[in-house]
């Protein structure tokens, strides 16, 4: 009687949040074998030459800028939803910028944005120098995330060769070039169902620094932030995916401590969201 009464009231949009995320969790929870556990791991080191630090997505970086970083390089953990299929996700990240950090009262000093799934940690300098927004690739990519109609669509008017790299993805044999590229976009302009948005079916990616960092599959890794190798960013998925997250962090005097960002408020262990 009580469930027939709540269906009647009205849910707020933070009730609805709630539960649909609990769907989300239970869904996972069952794609990958059971309930997750918690686990810390030490991730590795990350070199800082410039003492500032800068985050944020891939696709819009910088967010936020930590200067004054007294250590030449980052110590980086993170906490884990660990599933019994050995999928991870990154719930939490720890971000050690001093050699002895001080322990204190931590506050937020900003907050990014996320719509990559994808947080990307590197030094203001090396990003500077060494960040790509262009690589030299021409990869043409066919999404095949909600259906193949585009792939055979794209495959038979324009004679493509391609090669089906997962359930979400086929890419084009070959480099494609701009006269190509320009085709098929008007092409799938001129055709109502693809017309407003034509790069979520197609688009050509130049494996640039954005593209490694968007593409890594594993829930975090270290990566060359240019093409040529050089010096590396640190990269991880950021909980359940898309959202804007804080940025916390603790100081001695002016000089930054301790970074923590949660991608995850609540944690689920053993049996069901707490």
């Amino acid at each position: 009687m009580f469930r027939w009464i709540r269906r009647l009231l009205p849910v707020s949009k933070e009730e609805k949040q709630r539960r649909f995320l609990e769907e989300v969790d239970a869904f996972n929870a069952q794609l990958y074998g059971g309930w997750p556990t918690v686990t810390r791991q030490f991730l590795g080191h990350l070199k800082l030459r410039s003492g500032t630090l800068v985050l944020g997505d891939p696709r819009d970086h910088p967010a936020v800028e930590v200067p004054n970083v007294p250590a030449p390089e980052v110590a980086i953990s993170a906490l884990f939803w660990s599933y019994p299929s050995g999928m991870e996700r990154v719930i939490s990240l720890t971000l050690r910028l001093a050699d002895e950090p001080i322990g204190g009262s931590s506050r937020k000093i900003g907050d990014f944005d996320i719509d990559s799934k994808k947080l990307v940690v590197l030094d203001k300098a090396d990003r500077e120098e060494y960040w790509t927004d262009v690589g030299k690739d021409r990869i043409g990519v066919i999404s095949t995330a909600t259906e193949d109609a585009v792939l055979h669509m794209l495959t038979e008017r324009f004679e493509l060769k391609t090669v089906r790299v997962n359930p979400r993805r086929a890419e084009v044999v070959g480099p494609v070039s701009e006269v190509l590229d320009k085709e098929i976009e008007d092409y799938l302009k001129s055709n109502p169902k693809y017309a407003d948005f034509p790069s979520d079916h197609f688009r050509v990616e130049t494996n640039d620094s954005r593209d490694r960092a968007c593409h890594l599959e594993k829930a975090w890794g270290f990566l060359p932030i240019g093409a040529e190798g050089g010096p590396l960013m640190f990269v991880c998925g950021t909980g359940r995916g898309d959202g804007v997250y804080d940025v916390h962090c603790t100081f001695n005097g002016d000089v930054p401590s301790i970074l923590s960002i949660d991608f995850v408020e609540e944690s689920v262990s053993g049996g069901s969201p707490s």
